[in-house]
């Protein structure tokens, strides 16, 4: 069955109303039958309603839904070009569509089918595509279920888009799954995070990112009484997590998970550095590194990040691979330059990398108070000088994507912008 829940129950909160589970189905139906006849649907759908129901219509209509890393032209132009047999969906979709009329029967995928084609960030690297059948999507949602929300009916505020893992894990099958509702909107600044927020009753619970939390705190956004505040796309520094709980009245939890495995950890980051393994996950330590072990995936998953185990069911990182620089002989990983440089009083965001080719790192800067030499003095006090970077420049903003990550490609269009 696609839903846990009875079908009576809300499924969506679209325009102020309850969209039911029931009522959800009938309109899938609905629109599956309008589908063009193709073997591939790209859902582009911005809308909470709109995505889920195109993807389940996708599913009727035996698409395989694929959702790209982001929606700007060209990465849409390479899905669409690798699969000539597809169509695109988008908000367009929930239009004359019949709500009122509920389906009297849930739906039975079969397990085994491929439902959908996610795509990697990139941000280590060209998009890489990954294959997900219904059993092991249905699985995920299961975990996260189990381990967020239990049996609680929470209604869901997401500032993250469902066409990545996260947003598709916790937009999507985290309400499929368990007694959850999705609030419609995907809100970006904080006051619409709030506006959001106060349009769902309690219990109530923000899904978001480190860098969309960071903006929140710094504006001083008051928001109404949240269960939860759940993170992922990149570790939290404790700092951040403890300003989130004390401001909000709420708790901070975080996600460990990739494209590839979905959920494999999650921790409350003022509570413990340790991440707790989800029921059924085990972790293999190889002499070239650590493997991920889950029931519902078919093989094992060579684990990108440097770990330290502790004991069966816990595990702190020390750090990704890729994010170790060596330079004039010493070495250092770019996150913890990176929480250096945030750490400092006036820097709004930020980012320590090194550019390809490079012998020395550099750093975009978001401030409105320093200067690159105040910086620097700052960062001196804390980091071997080989490190510092040069050029520091300051910027508007840095190239996030949809997620709050940052590309090696954009940080390095966004450097030579600026010079």
């Amino acid at each position: 069955m696609i839903f846990t829940a009875p079908l009576d129950e809300t499924l969506v909160w679209h325009e102020g109303r309850a969209v039911s589970r029931a009522g959800f189905l009938h309109a899938a139906q609905q629109l599956a039958r309008r589908l063009p006849s193709a073997s591939y649907c790209i859902n582009l759908c911005n809308s909470r309603l709109a995505f889920m129901l195109g993807w389940v219509a996708a599913a009727l209509a035996e698409q395989v839904t694929l959702l790209p890393p982001n929606q700007t032209e060209g990465a849409v132009a390479k899905i669409a070009a690798a699969h000539s047999n597809a169509i695109t969906l988008d908000d367009n979709c929930l239009h004359q569509l019949d709500w009122h009329t509920p389906a009297s029967a849930d739906l039975e995928p079969d397990a085994r089918r491929v439902m959908a084609m996610l795509y990697t960030s990139g941000s280590t690297g060209a998009p890489v595509a990954h294959a997900k059948t219904w059993q092991a999507l249905s699985r995920t949602g299961d975990l996260d279920a189990a381990r967020f929300v239990h049996d609680r009916p929470v209604n869901l505020v997401a500032t993250v888009p469902g066409q990545h893992m996260f947003g598709l894990q916790t937009t999507l099958l985290l309400p499929f799954r368990s007694h959850c509702a999705i609030h419609d909107s995907r809100p970006f600044f904080p006051a619409d995070v709030r506006h959001a927020l106060e349009s769902v009753p309690e219990p109530r619970a923000l899904i978001s990112t480190p860098a969309q939390l960071r903006v929140c705190l710094a504006t001083g956004v008051r928001l109404p009484a949240v269960q939860f505040v759940l993170s992922a796309t990149a570790p939290m520094p404790r700092e951040l997590a403890a300003r989130a709980e004390s401001f909000w009245a709420t708790e901070v939890l975080e996600i460990y998970g990739s494209t590839e495995a979905g959920t494999m950890a999650t921790r409350r980051t003022t509570q413990s550095d340790y991440w707790q393994l989800l029921p059924g996950a085990s972790i293999e330590r190889q002499a070239d590194g650590s493997v991920f072990h889950a029931l519902h995936l078919p093989d094992p998953l060579p684990l990108t990040d440097h770990i330290e185990l502790h004991g069966r069911r816990e595990f702190r990182l020390l750090g990704r691979a890729s994010d170790l620089v060596k330079i004039a002989g010493k070495r250092a990983a770019l996150g913890d330059l990176t929480q250096t440089l945030l750490d400092i009083d006036g820097v709004e965001d930020g980012a320590v990398f090194l550019p390809p080719g490079a012998d020395r790192t550099a750093a975009l800067v978001v401030t409105r108070t320093l200067t690159p030499a105040q910086i620097l003095d700052s960062l001196v006090l804390h980091i071997d000088p080989v490190f510092l970077p040069r050029p520091l420049l300051i910027v508007n903003r840095l190239p996030r994507n949809e997620v709050g990550k940052l590309t090696q490609d954009a940080l390095q269009a966004v450097l030579q912008s600026a010079r």
